[in-house]
């Protein structure tokens, strides 16, 4: 049977149809959440949908409703202490999110290797997975939010397009590089803790909107990974169930 694998981020809602492989798969903004009604309605005979929901109440309530109008049974994934051989090293695992947690299961199951996985949306998110064990991430204002920060506090800067530059000479170029170098130093010192940890060159996961305007920064090799969180939400379903 086809899962809907749902993943609502703070800016944008992914989603994809799987049925041993992947049978179709999109985005939608979350200010245009209700067009996912009509995207969705090809595939409204899905035994169940497994959604990761880091937007808020307002936005899981519109989900449900939309599934309640497709016939499809909705289960919300948290981050749990374990799942799919995968521990949560996290103070209390319940507040880590739901999106980070099926990219780390999706991370281990595939690889079976230390992996550092970078997120580059609304906010950076890094994380360590050792030995199939999460151990602590970082969390940093994303590339727009980086940008807005400067253009807020600085009277004489404005945001302006940018390119990545090793020796900026203009200021959209300096403050396009600065926040990328300043995202790449974050997932660098996480990929360099983990491998005096493990002792091995941890595999870079890199994913998210703005995943293709950090890869370039990074001085350490590194990969797209874009789909792990509906991966991982597959994973967590199958368990589950």
């Amino acid at each position: 049977m086809s899962v809907l694998a749902i993943d609502a981020g703070n800016s944008r809602t992914k989603w994809g149809v799987h049925d041993g492989d992947w049978l179709a798969q999109g985005a939608v903004e979350n200010a245009h959440i209700a067009d996912l009604a009509d995207v969705l309605q090809p595939w409204a005979g899905c035994e169940r949908a497994a959604i990761s929901n880091v937007a808020g109440v307002a936005l899981a309530g519109q989900l449900q409703a939309i599934l309640a109008k497709l016939g499809i049974a909705p289960v919300f994934v948290t981050a749990q202490a374990a799942a799919c051989g995968v521990n949560n090293g996290y103070a209390d695992p319940r507040q880590l999110g739901s999106d980070r947690w099926a990219a780390l299961v999706a991370a281990w199951n595939l690889h079976h290797a230390p992996c550092v996985v970078a997120t580059a949306g609304t906010a950076l998110t890094v994380d360590a997975l050792a030995d199939g064990e999460f151990i602590g991430g970082l969390i940093v204002p994303g590339l727009a939010a980086m940008k807005q920060a400067i253009v807020a506090s600085t009277a004489a800067v404005a945001i302006t397009d940018g390119r990545l530059a090793e020796f900026p000479d203009n200021t959209g170029d300096a403050v396009h590089s600065g926040a990328l170098r300043a995202m790449a130093g974050a997932v660098e010192s996480v990929c360099d803790h983990l491998q005096a940890r493990t002792g091995r060159m941890p595999l870079c996961l890199v994913g998210g909107g703005d995943a293709s305007a950090l890869l370039p920064a990074l001085h350490r090799p590194a990969q797209m990974a874009d789909n792990l969180v509906l991966q991982g939400l597959l994973l967590i379903a199958e368990e589950m169930a």
